[in-house]
């Protein structure tokens, strides 16, 4: 023990100083919010191999789990491949429901070619954390996978963040559980009425949906999905159900204030889907046209 104190009075100095820089690293990073990003970026680059490697290890003794999550993912993806089997095509300015078989090349009325809009990157989430306030993921797939900045993550469930930093082989995903993600959702019970969803800290499995018109009359458990009008979701992605009864929101009292309960619990968060929009640079220039129309 006499040793010990020999050692920190004669290395006190430097001791004190090593506690201070590291203490004020912490303020930085914590209170700025460019240097944390650009903290957690970094970290994501380096400690996401290590992470991976980690992440296989443990997947490997949790196959039992993962097979039989993944026999539930499948049965999923088969409901909503039988019922995504029928589509709107539109003919002569009028939509029509019809199957993929039907599209025959002998119809008579002029038509477009059926195309896909969205494509999905699957991944896997190798780091997660829900106790902040602004939240982060890192995925298994970086710019050689194709993904690339402002690409939306979702998992089989719902929702799970929006990419916005890549590197060579991961990507930083910020999570729906931060403060400066907003969601544009929809309620299909109400005529597809749709406002915006954000987290204002709390309980990780709650999220607040507002801009919802007070004359809708919203009853608890009514579903929530994703609205289609981002560039980044597609539209009818299950978010959650509606949990309580929507009040005034005290902010704009023409409007609700919804509470809204997550189908995906962010602390599970393994597998999940990045989406390319196909024609987001096709939307993005159409935008850009009406910007400068606008000034």
């Amino acid at each position: 023990m006499g040793r010990l104190l020999q050692l920190l009075l004669r290395n006190g100095g430097f001791v004190t100083f090593l506690l201070v820089e590291l203490v004020c690293f912490a303020i930085m990073v914590n209170f700025n919010g460019r240097q944390g990003e650009i903290w957690a970026n970094t970290t994501g680059i380096f400690g996401g191999r290590a992470l991976e490697k980690r992440q296989m290890a443990s997947d490997y003794f949790g196959l039992y789990e993962t097979a039989d999550s993944l026999a539930h993912i499948v049965d999923s993806l088969q409901a909503r491949l039988s019922n995504a089997r029928q589509m709107q095509v539109p003919i002569r300015d009028t939509f029509f429901l019809v199957n993929y078989d039907s599209l025959s090349k002998t119809d008579s009325v002029r038509r477009k070619t059926v195309r896909p809009q969205f494509e999905f990157i699957t991944a896997k989430a190798i780091k997660n954390s829900i106790s902040g306030a602004n939240n982060w993921l890192i995925i298994n797939r970086g710019s050689l996978d194709g993904i690339q900045p402002d690409m939306a993550v979702v998992s089989p469930e719902g929702i799970v963040g929006i990419v916005r930093h890549v590197s060579t082989n991961f990507s930083l995903v910020m999570s729906v559980l931060h403060q400066q993600a907003k969601i544009s959702v929809a309620l299909p019970k109400q005529k597809n009425a749709f406002g915006s969803l954000t987290w204002e800290g709390g309980n990780p499995r709650e999220m607040i949906l507002r801009y919802i018109p007070q004359h809708f009359v919203v009853q608890e458990n009514e579903p929530v999905v994703t609205s289609g009008y981002s560039l980044m979701f597609p539209l009818g992605h299950p978010v959650g159900k509606v949990i309580g009864v929507p009040k005034p929101d005290p902010e704009n009292p023409y409007f609700l204030e919804i509470r809204v309960r997550l189908n995906q619990d962010m602390s599970t968060v393994r597998d999940v889907a990045v989406i390319n929009n196909l024609f987001r640079a096709e939307l993005d220039s159409l935008q850009l046209n009406i910007k400068s129309n606008e000034r």
